[in-house]
């Protein structure tokens, strides 16, 4: 076959009968190689975005906890007394029993 870097370089491997019989399954094997860089590159994207979406998830998951533990704790019976009692109002908890009525 006789194929030598010296041939590759010059370009002269174009002109062999080897190359010119297998040609096709050269630019078939190259545009496979291609399109496996490609989606690997591809998924390397979509795997990064992922990551940062589940870390903005979790921020998010983060900010709902601290917000809902803020809520509990101001809707919480003994806060609310506090608050009223701080603004100086004139409401005050009932010591009757709820009355069902039927």
């Amino acid at each position: 076959m006789g194929l030598s870097i010296k041939d590759i370089l010059s370009g002269d491997i174009l002109a062999k009968q080897w190359f010119q019989q297998q040609y096709k399954l050269i630019f078939l094997i190259c545009g496979l190689l291609f399109t496996y860089i490609y989606f690997g590159y591809q998924s390397e994207r979509q795997q990064h975005k992922l990551n940062t979406l589940k870390k903005e998830l979790q921020d998010a998951q983060f900010t709902q906890q601290t917000i809902n533990a803020q809520v509990m704790t101001l809707t919480r019976q003994s806060s609310i007394a506090r608050m009223l009692e701080e603004q100086g109002s004139k409401l005050r908890e009932s010591h009757q029993s709820a009355i069902k009525i039927e």
